[in-house]
Order: C-alpha cells, then structure tokens, then sequence
C-alpha cells in the first residue's frame, strides 16, 4: 500500500460521511486496560478461548450471506498512519437492531523491518479470537465472520472498545515491531463496503497471489496433484498431519 492509496482511503470515507453515512472517530485510550476492567471484558493474549454458539450471540459481523473483508496490512513508509486512531463507517453496535450484519475491517500496522515468518504472523488476526472475551472469529474460506456474544453486549461491548483492544492485544504480541496503527471498521452498508474492496484491490490482489503461491508450494512439498481448493479437500485432515511432521522436521534439522 503506498502514499496514493492511503490518501483515496481517507477520501472515500470523507465522501461517504458527505453522503450520509454515519461516521465515528475514537483515538486509543490512554488507560485501555482500566477501561477494560471497568467494562466486565477480559482482554489478554490467549486467555478467552471460547466458542459463541449462535444461541449465545448478538450480533454476527458478516459471514456466509454477507458481504465482508478483513485486511491486515503493514506498511514500512514512515508517516502514512495516524496513530491510535479508530474510524467507523457506520452505526454503532447499540444502534443495530439486525442479528447479522455487512462488516469489513482494516488494519494499518507501522513496522520498519519484518521477517518472513514476522511479516506473516503480523497478518493474522486469529489470536484476536482468543483475547477478547464475548467476540469470536470464525473460520470460513473467503468470509471474514465474527460473532459477539450476549454477555458482551450487555457489558456495553462497542466497535470502540473493539478498536482499542485490537490494538492493545496487537502490542501485547508484537511488541516493539509495531510502531503505529491505526483501523478502519464498515458496517452495515453493503454498497459502501463493495466499494471499498474495489478500492483496496491492489492489497487484495497481492494477498490473494501470496496465498496462492504459499498453496502451490505447499502442494508440491506433498506431491498433492488434486485440483480442488483446500478447503473442500476430503484428504485436508490427513494433509495436515503429513504438514505437522514435516514442520516439526524442520524445527528438529535448524
């Protein structure tokens, strides 16, 4: 992502707010951790391993019939990033009277230098599944789908003290990698996030050739020749142990 892009982003929310959608600015909370406690939601690393039946949910951020993204992009150009600050393009959670939603999420992360296996891990946001209590990410090929749960909303759980979370929970992991961040929530208004991911297709399209290419070699290690996706592949359970092995191999050979 470069200079250009950053600055049709900030643009396309400004016309979207001139049109009428509403628009909310947070900033990281000086305290997030009081802020936290005072809510009733635990936040840590690796401490709220739950699963969110759908009897116990609230709300669903997009899913199977919804349309949805979710973007984790590092950027190594200096001063692209207002940091610590926490746009929504939309309502907020109170305000939604739907059980399941339209949802797109962004995340720009500052770093200066990035290995390989740093600059991967920094893309996944599955650990954010298990460090917030009542919010959970679900996997599903191609949807980004979450789910937060009735407890949660009760304690006042916002797009807000999701925002500062993220972001806490992103330092908490990666420490002194992260120099600045800053996200993008889109809720609820399909058009507007369609929109979006056309504008974002350059981050898109380089992600999706990554995976791709990080597919196409992992077949090739296990001489896989089946021209089906992965993720409907009836052998996916035994392809993962065969990878298991194989990475404990090369842990054991460094």
């Amino acid at each position: 992502m470069n200079k250009e892009t950053i600055k049709n982003i900030r643009k396309f929310i400004a016309e979207q707010n001139k049109h009428g959608k509403l628009l909310s600015n947070y900033r990281l909370l000086a305290d997030p951790i009081k802020i936290f406690q005072d809510s009733g939601i635990n936040v840590g690393l690796e401490e709220n391993k739950e699963i969110i039946l759908k009897e116990e949910t609230y709300l669903e951020l997009g899913g199977i019939n919804k349309r949805s993204f979710s973007l984790i992009h590092p950027i190594f150009d200096m001063n692209l990033i207002e940091d610590g600050k926490i746009t929504l393009l939309g309502p907020e959670i109170h305000q939604i009277s739907d059980f399941n939603v339209d949802f797109g999420l962004l995340i720009l992360i500052e770093v200066e230098n990035l290995s390989k296996k740093e600059y991967h891990d920094i893309k996944s946001l599955n650990f954010i599944s298990n460090g917030i209590e009542g919010f959970s990410i679900r996997t599903i090929p191609r949807k980004f789908w979450c789910r937060i749960g009735n407890k949660a909303y009760n304690k006042k759980f916002s797009f807000e003290f999701l925002g500062n979370a993220i972001i806490y929970l992103y330092r908490q992991k990666f420490k002194e990698l992260i120099k600045k961040m800053e996200i993008l929530i889109i809720c609820s208004y399909p058009k507007t996030i369609n929109e979006f991911i056309e504008l974002s297709s350059d981050i898109t399209n380089k992600f999706q050739e990554e995976l791709k290419a990080k597919i196409d070699e992992w077949r090739k290690r296990i001489d896989c020749e089946y021209d089906w996706g992965c993720e409907i592949c009836p052998y996916k359970e035994e392809c993962y142990d065969i990878k298991q092995v194989l990475v404990e191999r090369e842990r054991i050979g460094k």
